[in-house]
C-alpha cells in the first residue's frame, strides 16, 4: 500500500476517507455509540508480505443514525475533557455494515503555517527525506520512515509527533445530524508500532545479516541490531539477528536494509503497551 497524506500528522489514511471538520462543541445528544474500539496487533498489512506497510485497522460496531465517526489519536488517555486535545486521525463516513473498519498510517506532516525554514529537519533526516520547498519543510513520505528526529529538532514544534515506537490511545465518536455526537469509546490501553524480526523468514545471508554489513549500508546507528551464527549459539537461535529494543530508537534502517538485500524477515508490527 503506498503511503499518503493523512489529517492526523499525516497519521492516517482510511479507505472511506473525507473531510468531514466539526465545530467546537456539537449541541444535543448524538447516536449512541456502544462498543469497544479494537485495534488489530500483529504483523501489519502488506501487498507482497506481511509487515510492509504502516496501516493497521480499527474496528468498532457501528451507531444506529451516525452520518460520520470522529477518530483521534493522542499518547494519553482519551475521554470528554482531553477529546479536544486529541488529534483527529480520520473522519469516516457511516456505511451499512456490521462493523466499520478503518486503516490508519503513522506517517508524520508539516504544519506549514508554523514551518519558519530553519532548515534543522533536513539536516536531522537519516533518509534525506526532508528539503525546504518555497521557504517551507516538504516530507517526501516515499523515503520517510517516521523514525521522528525531525521532531525531536523542531524549534517550533511544527511537525507533527506521529512516529514509530510512540504508543497511542485511540478514541471515536459518532456524529449525527448537526453535528451532534455520542460519547467518546476508547480503547483501554495504549498501541505502537515497531519493527521486529520474523524468525521464520530469518536466515544467514552471506553467513552474516546485511544488515550489519558495511557495504550494504550504514547499519543500525545505535547498535540496537545483532548477530548469533550458526556456529555460536545452538538451537532455535542460531543464525538470527535479535533487535535489544532499549536501544531501539525505531529509525527502520533495519527494515530498508533488510528488504533491500536480505530475505524481508525484517517486518512492522502493532503491539499493546
Amino acid at each position: 500500500m503506498k503511503k499518503t497524506d493523512a489529517i492526523f500528522a499525516a497519521l492516517a489514511i482510511s479507505f472511506l476517507a473525507v473531510s468531514c471538520l466539526p465545530g467546537e462543541n456539537p449541541p444535543g445528544i448524538g447516536p449512541d455509540l456502544n462498543t469497544v474500539l479494537l485495534v488489530d496487533t500483529g504483523p501489519t498489512y502488506g501487498e507482497l508480505a506481511p509487515g510492509t506497510s504502516s496501516s493497521f485497522s480499527l474496528r468498532w460496531t457501528p451507531a444506529e443514525d451516525a452520518e460520520w465517526y470522529d477518530v483521534r489519536i493522542s499518547p494519553y488517555p482519551i475521554d470528554e475533557n482531553t477529546w479536544d486535545q486529541a488529534l483527529r486521525i480520520d473522519s469516516v463516513p457511516a456505511v451499512d455494515t456490521t462493523e466499520m473498519v478503518v486503516q490508519v498510517q503513522v506517517q508524520p506532516e508539516v504544519y506549514r503555517n508554523t514551518c519558519i525554514a530553519c532548515g534543522l529537519c533536513v539536516k536531522a533526516c537519516p533518509q534525506n527525506a526532508i528539503t525546504l520547498v518555497d521557504g517551507k519543510a516538504l516530507i517526501d513520505l516515499g523515503k520517510c520512515t517516521a523514525c521522528g528526529q525531525c521532531v525531536e529538532v523542531c524549534p517550533v514544534n511544527a511537525v507533527a509527533d506521529s512516529r514509530f515506537g510512540q504508543a497511542y490511545y485511540f478514541a471515536v465518536r459518532a456524529m449525527g445530524p448537526g453535528n451532534t455526537w455520542s460519547e467518546v469509546i476508547s480503547t483501554d490501553a495504549r498501541y505502537r508500532l515497531r519493527y521486529m524480526n520474523n524468525k521464520q523468514w530469518c536466515g544467514d545471508c552471506a553467513t552474516e545479516c546485511y544488515i550489519l554489513l558495511d557495504s550494504c549500508g550504514p547499519g543500525c546507528p545505535v547498535d540496537a541490531i545483532w548477530f548469533s551464527p550458526d556456529w555460536s549459539i545452538p538451537g532455535e537461535d542460531s543464525g538470527l539477528i535479535h533487535i535489544d529494543y532499549d536501544k531501539c530508537i525505531d529509525c527502520g534502517q533495519c527494515f530498508i536494509q533488510c528488504h533491500q538485500y536480505g530475505l524481508w524477515s525484517i517486518m512492522k508490527e502493532v503491539v499493546k503497551e
